[in-house]
């Protein structure tokens, strides 16, 4: 065999190692997107979609209170923004007590924030607070959990907060910009704080209810299915 064949056939090989190899990649690659894609489909298909802001219209609000004043009974739910558990109820749980309980005036509701998780939960409460200040805080909070992100990764930006409180009905947003950073929304967050350490709360979500101005009772609830908190408001509402 000559020289220059000797040579064509080495250069042949190596032509055929490189593409064996670029094959070999774009397996690769397109077995890790798929790997990828499914993760995503089966995380979305897990996670149930939080309801619009919208559940809330019509219903009085106070600061951090929506319902009306004289319901007879009051449940008091310890949250943080970040939390997903607080999201999971919010999702599967809160449209039927708002629907079933809040708009027919019988549970009056009372959302406090511990911010405990880090710095996001804070800047989110302080925002949350603000949007109290207009009578939207569950507006706020709602939207916010619809669009949770993964917790400390320093996602609640000015950009991530504005756009939050776009998509709640009715709040002024610059008004919340600038409110936000104001004393009374960190205030907010060392109350409930005060109040978690009389209650002896441990975990969020924790529910309290009371029926009129008697004792604060813990709602004990095993999943977050409306029937595991409907029986104890019944309950409370029958005294």
């Amino acid at each position: 065999m000559s020289a220059r064949t000797k040579e064509d056939q080495r250069a042949r090989e190596e032509r055929e190692r490189r593409t064996r190899r670029l094959w070999q990649l774009g397996a690769a690659v397109v077995t890790a997107a798929a790997v990828v894609i499914i993760a995503i489909v089966v995380s979305s298909a897990s996670k149930p979609k939080v309801a619009p802001p919208t559940i809330f219209s019509g219903i009085p609000q106070q600061g951090i209170v929506i319902g009306r004043p004289s319901a007879p009974v009051t449940m008091t739910e310890f949250a943080d923004l970040q939390c997903p558990f607080c999201r999971e109820y919010t999702a599967r749980v809160l449209p039927t007590l708002v629907r079933d309980y809040v708009r027919t005036g019988k549970v009056k509701m009372v959302f406090r924030d511990l911010a405990f998780l880090g710095d996001d939960s804070v800047t989110a409460g302080r925002a949350a607070a603000a949007a109290g200040a207009q009578n939207r805080l569950w507006q706020f909070v709602d939207a916010f959990y619809a669009d949770q992100g993964d917790e400390n990764s320093g996602y609640v930006t000015d950009s991530f907060v504005r756009g939050i409180a776009q998509k709640a009905p009715g709040l002024d947003v610059a008004r919340l910009m600038r409110d936000r950073n104001a004393p009374f929304t960190l205030q907010q967050i060392q109350q409930a704080r005060a109040e978690k350490n009389r209650l002896g709360v441990s975990t969020t979500p924790t529910f309290f209810l009371q029926r009129g101005n008697g004792p604060q009772k813990q709602l004990q609830f095993s999943d977050f299915k409306p029937g595991d908190f409907s029986g104890p408001i019944d309950s409370a509402l029958r005294g």
